[in-house]
């Protein structure tokens, strides 16, 4: 049984980046379609379900004993997560909307129970490689929907089209004299969003490098070594075409970290294939970028009419996050609550208007109050003390996640976002459970 479920968990990430769900209740704010107010059944869900019900039933013992409370409680790390679902399921007393609050918690949970899983049945090196598999199909579907700049619908992988002509859609505007001459479609791989891909990838690269490490190591050869030029090259393709600036950052400073740690370390052997796998990665930015230098420039100039509405958004996001701060600052408005409590203050606008703060610590803070935003940040500050001082990767991946802590909030209120933020926990611990990268 418990190699069922070691295998059940490599195909549950597998399946991961595939939004296939059953959508039994869509949410409507003014006639139009939310996504933060829709009820959705996703397919690893149910194999997640699955899956613990089968490890409880290994562990029954354990937990009919007392043993396994024992085992699981004696960790700072696990006293945090759970002082965190308390928080959640406190907050559903004074949420809006109750039935949201409480789906939203049901979803904390099984992401908890996933990083459990994972700590308890999955060995790291295959976590890391199912990830890595994971990542190639989306990787290539992101590449195909840059160049020939078109996406499809697809219920049954989960695949929402993309028009770039549509407004809505992530695109990036070119322009000529003054006048508009493009309209860039940013690759969504089989994501929800171009920065969900990018951020993603980001992760997947992190973790390929230090396979690539461990692989020169045990002095294996081509195919194998061929396989990961291969993925450099896809996942560093890709991660560029969703012009992701919080994914550039994130994967920047991680794999920036890693040489520091390794220099200090004196660990001139693995420093020396950690440069060389990075500078696979630069060549293909250089030679993505010599094409596309122009849009490269929009996103990082961010003076162009979308980009300076993007940010114009982004500031009138911060200043709602602030004022529902400064009105729920101890309790919160309730877990999953952010935009029922937005809809209820301002009940008249359009349905695209109605967006979360585009940063994570301040969405813990308005919907789990003061207590649930320090408890975040104390398991960030404990799984780094605990794990990413032992391990330069573990350190790496979670310095990786900040800029899209920080700028963003999928991880936060995204089902995929929750299960990939377990996913990452669980890496991290895995990570420095083994040698030194």
């Amino acid at each position: 049984m418990k190699k069922f479920v070691e295998f059940g968990i490599y195909g549950l990430i597998f399946l991961l980046p595939w939004q296939i769900r059953w959508i039994f209740k869509v949410g409507k704010i003014n006639g139009g379609a939310s996504e933060y107010l829709t009820y959705s059944l996703y397919g690893v869900d149910i194999l997640l379900i699955g899956l613990l019900i089968l490890a409880l039933v290994y562990f029954r013992k354990s937990i009919f004993t007392g043993k396994f409370l024992t085992s699981i409680n004696r960790y700072m790390e696990v006293k945090l997560l759970l002082f965190f679902l308390f928080l959640g399921l406190l907050s559903i007393f004074w949420a809006e909307n109750k039935t949201l609050a409480l789906f939203r918690e049901g979803q904390l949970i099984l992401a908890l129970s996933f990083f459990w899983l994972c700590a308890n049945f999955a060995k790291t090196s295959k976590l890391a490689f199912a990830f890595l598999f994971s990542l190639i199909i989306p990787a290539v579907l992101g590449l195909w929907q840059f160049f020939f700049q078109t996406t499809f619908a697809n219920k049954w992988f989960g695949l929402a089209e993309h028009k770039a002509n549509l407004g809505g859609t992530s695109v990036i505007e070119t322009f000529s004299n003054g006048i508009i001459d493009g309209r860039w479609l940013r690759a969504y791989g089989s994501f929800d969003h171009p920065n969900i891909f990018g951020a993603t990838l980001a992760i997947g690269l992190l973790t390929t490098l230090v396979l690539f490490l461990k692989l020169k190591k045990s002095g294996e050869k081509i195919p194998y070594l061929s396989f990961f030029y291969f993925s450099f090259v896809i996942l560093s393709a890709g991660i560029f075409v969703s012009f992701s600036r919080s994914a550039w950052l994130g994967f920047a400073i991680g794999a920036f970290f890693v040489a520091i740690c390794l220099f200090f370390q004196k660990n001139f052997v693995d420093l020396k294939n950690w440069i060389f796998g990075c500078l696979l990665i630069v060549v293909v930015f250089s030679v993505m970028l010599s094409g596309y230098h122009d849009l490269v420039g929009v996103r990082i100039g961010g003076s162009t009419r979308l980009e300076s509405l993007s940010l114009d958004q982004r500031a009138i996001y911060l200043g709602q996050a602030e004022t529902m701060i400064s009105k729920n600052s101890i309790l919160g408005v309730g877990i999953g609550n952010y935009i029922p409590t937005l809809l209820k203050s301002n009940p008249n606008n359009q349905v695209w208007t109605y967006q979360p703060v585009h940063n994570v610590f301040l969405l813990a803070w308005a919907e789990l109050g003061i207590f649930g935003m320090l408890s975040l940040v104390a398991l960030l500050g404990s799984l780094f003390w605990r794990f990413g001082r032992k391990s330069p990767i573990s350190g790496a991946l979670l310095i990786a996640i900040l800029p899209m802590l920080w700028l963003d909030h999928w991880l936060w209120n995204f089902h995929f976002g929750i299960i990939f933020f377990a996913l990452i926990f669980a890496l991290v611990a895995g990570f420095s459970r083994e040698e030194k990268v």
